[in-house]
């Protein structure tokens, strides 16, 4: 999100450019990404070492045909795992499979590797139980160490203007698409005693929200609350759980997302630079070896994240949290005055319709 963008343009707002000068706003931000850099690299020269080992590991991907589940397929099949991936489109499957094993080519392992495509709608809970009894069939009854929740979409939409049935799509996807793989993983990774990973996919948009999303960000949200809640329950049983706040992606989701996403939106989050599903991969995978619980992959992302971290979230790098709060505690200020002159000033090009 262009977080740090907005302050600046409120530079010239005739209300508030007497209080932000854009040289010291320059300052801060500078100042702001030194000690980001400095604090990250001694935080983890410390305390760091490696907390996600994939290789020889069964990782099991819903929505991993396309956008960031197939490229985390991808790069963990590169690290030497055995690799599920979970889609309803059989053709879409079957080339995301073969760019999977293409990753893992050249490794020395390749011929030991397990690589599956099994098509399923994670919608439907007897489907995502189906998935999984297939995917642990194949490798001789065992759970799967890693599970991702990758499926997902977005439809954005003006809330008046969008029939209820496109909520309740949004939050069967999203939410339970989710709740239904997480609830059957879960009870197979205890029982067998599993010290694995469960990471659930929400987004920047679960930790704030304006105006365009009111049909998406509920159920990332929900993703959250269910996060939190595993974090601290799973230790019952040794199963780590991460979220990831995933970024405006660059995907075939993003065009679809455009298709209905308001003007005023758009104007809202400005020229964000959107990730390749590569590149929010390789982030996510980087946290994951840090042990992080929220995670990001950028800086406008974790300036959210600690903003709206809640009291029992784990922190990330308590020297780098700590400068973001402050930080995020005076930018929000800004950053929702301006989110809010847009929707006032917007009102003649959005009447009510009957």
């Amino acid at each position: 999100m262009p977080f740090i963008d907005d302050i600046f343009q409120l530079a010239s707002d005739s209300v508030l450019s007497e209080k932000l000068i854009p040289f010291t706003s320059l300052f801060v931000i500078f100042l702001l990404t030194i000690s980001y850099l400095m604090g990250n690299s001694l935080w983890h020269k410390i305390l760091g070492r490696d907390k996600f080992l994939p290789q020889g590991k069964h990782v099991y991907v819903t929505g991993g045909s396309k956008g960031l589940g197939k490229g985390i397929a991808k790069l963990l099949a590169s690290k030497g795992a055995h690799v599920t991936i979970i889609a309803r489109d059989k053709d879409h499957l079957q080339i995301a499979l073969e760019e999977i094993k293409d990753a893992a080519k050249d490794r020395e392992d390749y011929k030991h590797l397990i690589f599956t495509a099994i098509s399923a709608d994670v919608t439907n809970y007897e489907d995502s139980v189906r998935a999984l009894n297939e995917a642990c069939e194949i490798h001789n009854g065992r759970a799967p160490d890693f599970i991702f929740c990758c499926a997902g979409a977005c439809k954005p939409g003006l809330f008046i203007e969008q029939d209820i049935s496109e909520f309740e799509s949004g939050m069967q996807l999203n939410y339970h698409g989710t709740l239904y793989t997480v609830h059957e993983g879960v009870k197979r990774m205890a029982r067998q005693r599993i010290k694995g990973k469960v990471v659930l996919v929400s987004s920047v948009l679960g930790v704030m929200s304006f105006i365009g999303f009111s049909q998406y960000a509920p159920t990332k949200y929900a993703l959250r609350g269910l996060a939190e809640t595993l974090r601290n329950e799973l230790l019952l049983y040794d199963i780590s759980v991460h979220c990831y706040f995933a970024g405006t992606l660059d995907s075939p989701g993003l065009q679809q997302e455009n298709k209905t996403k308001p003007k005023i939106t758009s104007e809202i989050e400005g020229d964000d630079a959107a990730l390749s599903p590569d590149q929010a991969a390789k982030a996510l995978y980087k946290s994951l070896c840090k042990g992080h619980f929220h995670i990001t992959s950028d800086l406008g992302g974790n300036i959210c994240r600690v903003a709206g971290k809640g009291a029992v979230s784990p922190t990330n790098n308590f020297v780098v949290d700590s400068l973001l709060s402050a930080f995020a505690w005076i930018g929000a200020i800004p950053f929702r005055y301006m989110i809010d002159k847009k929707v006032k000033d917007s009102k003649s090009e959005y009447p009510l319709r009957d």
